[in-house]
């Protein structure tokens, strides 16, 4: 009886198989963890603006320059990221392009279109408004930024 050298083509198809089904759950716990990154970028950007807002006005009202505090609620949230966001169109009031930032000093909003829609609930643009925060006087007190989505 003469024997099988190699693997049979029933054998080839099941290996193939297999490593197609391993390529699958691959590509798709890639796609989770690139949503995953994508959420936590726009996280930490959103986060670190409204640490710089918090210590512009903390630093304001430290040198007793609480009057100064308007000036805070009248600049761009973008100023006090310390950087430009990566994707940060400073020529557009709407973002563009996927990945991208803009901010609309007219509306008062910083506005994100995200990469990966599924990212954030098939959200075609995340947007938060940048408010002053006024007391019973009217003087202004803070600002915060504010989700909208």
């Amino acid at each position: 009886m003469k024997r099988q050298r190699g693997a049979s083509k029933f054998e080839f198809a099941i290996v193939v198989t297999i490593l197609g089904i391993l390529a699958a759950a691959l590509l798709a716990r890639l796609n989770a963890i690139e949503a995953d990154a994508e959420r936590t970028e726009v996280d930490l950007t959103v986060r670190n603006i409204r640490v710089g807002i918090q210590l512009a006005i903390g630093e304001h009202i430290m040198r007793g320059e609480e009057e100064r505090i308007l000036e805070v609620a009248q600049a761009s949230p973008i100023d006090f990221l310390g950087h430009r966001p990566r994707g940060f169109n400073a020529g557009a009031r709407s973002p563009q392009a996927s990945g991208e930032w803009a901010y609309d000093p007219i509306l008062r909003e910083l506005a994100y279109l995200p990469r990966l829609r599924g990212a954030f609930g098939g959200a075609e643009e995340l947007r938060w408004r940048y408010v002053a925060r006024q007391d019973s006087s009217g003087r202004t007190i803070g600002a915060s930024l504010v989700g909208l989505n």
